[in-house]
């Protein structure tokens, strides 16, 4: 997957619309989240979303191996290394002693909360995967 240009105000533009979209699964999660981000910078979807509850989605994820297997697959391997993370970038943290995943702004990482988007420091960032 490559970045398609002018994906950086495509990005901000996408943030601006969810800002305040509350966490739902199937529709806002942190998945269908990613899988968002990760189309309006490069042009590609990335996988179908298949669950509309939270039962659903941990199916999928055990099925397919685990959060990272079953989001960022298409982005190919992770690093451990939070430093390499750059705008446009996904990464999973430890949320509650649950995986979940964010996307990076440049300056954290977010990802859908109750009352919409949710910021958490870079260093949080247990694996990251490259976008483009």
């Amino acid at each position: 997957m490559k970045r398609i240009e002018g994906w950086e105000k495509r990005l901000a533009a996408y943030m601006l619309a969810n800002k305040n979209v509350p966490f739902e699964w199937g529709r806002q999660d942190c998945a269908t989240f990613m899988f968002g981000a990760v189309a309006t910078i490069t042009g590609q979807e990335m996988r179908p979303v298949t669950w509309s509850s939270a039962l659903e989605a941990m199916r999928v994820i055990e099925e397919d191996g685990g959060l990272g297997s079953a989001a960022c697959a298409p982005l190919g391997r992770p690093s451990q290394n939070w430093r390499e993370i750059r705008r446009g970038d996904v990464a999973i943290i430890d949320q509650d002693g649950r995986p979940a995943i964010c996307v990076c702004t440049g300056q954290t990482l977010c990802g859908p909360g109750p009352n919409g988007l949710e910021h958490v420091p870079l260093d949080r960032a247990v694996n990251v995967w490259k976008v483009g």
